[in-house]
């Protein structure tokens, strides 16, 4: 029997940019079910509303790994950090991880974002291929991979 794709979340105002995070998550031979939010907002709503995305998506929620963008408009990446951190406390989502996908390579920006023991890596958008995600993405989730 197939094991089940790996759920994430791409969180990212652009759509330009979650395309091209979409087809480099395809070029790296990942399956993965794939969820996209506008903004840390609504993805925040989404996971809020867990019972009943559990029953709408039975086996595909909640995402594993969340791929999140800084600069976005209503909650951006660092504020969507600080409430996730709290949302882990109440909802069964504690084993979903946050990798960054920015173009910010701001220093004092990762250093906050990397204190977070959810964030599990930091990537720039444009500076890397789909071998260099899929070893990240491996090593981060790569138990739940098939």
């Amino acid at each position: 029997m197939k094991k089940p794709k790996p759920p994430i979340l791409i969180i990212d105002d652009n759509e330009v940019d979650r395309y091209i995070l979409k087809r480099l998550l395809k070029e790296a031979n990942l399956e993965l079910t794939i969820f996209e939010k506008n903004d840390g907002q609504e993805a925040l709503e989404f996971l809020e509303n867990y019972e009943a995305n559990r029953q709408e998506y039975p086996g595909d929620f909640p995402p594993i790994l969340i791929f999140l963008d800084i600069n976005m408009p209503r909650v951006n990446g660092m504020q969507f950090l600080e409430e996730f951190a709290e949302l882990r406390k109440i909802i069964e989502i504690s084993s979903c991880v946050v990798m960054m996908f920015s173009s910010s390579e701001r220093k004092e920006e990762k250093e906050i974002i990397m204190a977070y023991d959810f964030v599990k890596g930091y990537l720039v958008k444009g500076d890397f291929q789909a071998e260099d995600l899929k070893e990240k993405v491996q090593a981060v989730i790569g138990k739940y991979l098939i």
